[in-house]
């Protein structure tokens, strides 16, 4: 009976303490962007003001690039790829690693910390939760682009023959350089 108890208060115990901490993984300004099914090139994060949160997703085919500006700061996890390149941090730009990815049936999750992410491909679904900017560009021999959607909005088909930028979570300005 003692043993049961436990047992249960351990069960109670653990269940408050996941939303708690799902909750705690997020930050006050914090905004939701998700893709589905785009089809062109898409940019999530700038080079002078990468993206920061988490994201998961898949690519059905093409050609992932991810830098991580800030080594060690979050993780980023891919699989499923043909191919991979690393260019280390001291031939790049100085601050950031730089891998490429290519094939098919590519998934991928950042958790935590800041990042850029580039594809060129198909079939590309994606949720980020954080704040950042992606620039979405849909190919002009796409049938069907994809949607896009905002903090839980309505679904947007993605743009043709132009670069789009879809900003999510609230942005701050870069800080002044002296």
């Amino acid at each position: 009976m003692l043993a049961m108890r436990r047992f249960l208060v351990i069960l109670v115990c653990s269940l408050a303490a996941v939303p708690a901490a799902l909750a705690g993984s997020t930050a006050s300004g914090d905004g939701v962007l998700e893709l589905k099914a785009v089809y062109g090139k898409v940019t999530i994060g700038k080079a002078a003001q990468p993206a920061r949160g988490l994201l998961w997703g898949q690519m059905d085919t093409g050609k992932l690039i991810v830098e991580d500006p800030f080594l060690g700061d979050g993780r980023i996890l891919v699989t499923g790829w043909d191919t991979k390149s690393f260019t280390p941090a001291s031939t790049f730009d100085g601050t950031s690693a730089q891998t490429t990815y290519t094939g098919d049936n590519i998934h991928f999750r950042v958790t935590g910390g800041k990042y850029r992410l580039i594809f060129r491909g198909s079939g590309i679904d994606l949720t980020a939760i954080g704040v950042g900017v992606a620039l979405l560009n849909a190919s002009e021999t796409a049938v069907d682009a994809g949607y896009y959607a905002v903090d839980s909005g309505d679904w947007v088909a993605a743009p043709l023959l132009t670069v789009k930028a879809v900003p999510f979570g609230t942005q701050t300005p870069p800080a002044p350089t002296p």
